[in-house]
């Protein structure tokens, strides 16, 4: 009878070793596609950082050099439509070349719209300008 308890409990120590192990390796798995997931997110988190920048140094630029002229030329002082238009590409263009590839490559990859998201951060500091 011994020989069976001994056996019993033999076997049952044998299975719960083989689930704590088994556990573990889900657990890890499952800790490691989290960490995976937050870095992943880090990394979209910097790349749009980086393009808001971008836009964002691009359109103090364009104020700088473009936008004054423009204004001071108008007789009412205002951009016209065509003006405005035609910033907004300069705007794309131009942060776009101040972009990173790799940042650039992970915002498409990560389904980003760039353009909406240059002309975005772009409007809210013209946004911001008018405000104050």
């Amino acid at each position: 009878m011994q020989e069976i308890i001994n056996a019993l409990i033999d076997g049952g120590v044998q299975v719960a070793a083989a689930l704590a192990v088994a556990l573990i390796g889900v657990a890890g798995t499952w800790v490691t596609a989290q960490i995976g997931r937050v870095k992943k997110l880090q990394t979209v988190q910097i790349a749009v950082s980086e393009a808001k920048d971008a836009a964002m140094t691009t359109a103090l630029e364009l104020q700088q050099t473009v936008v004054e002229d423009l204004k001071a030329a108008a007789a009412d002082g205002k951009l016209s439509k065509e003006e405005i238009d035609s910033l907004r590409q300069k705007l794309l263009a131009l942060s776009m070349e101040k972009l990173s590839d790799t940042s650039a490559n992970i915002l498409t990859a990560a389904g980003v719209d760039i353009s909406a998201l240059i002309t975005g951060a772009a409007e809210a500091l013209i946004a911001q300008w008018k405000a104050s």
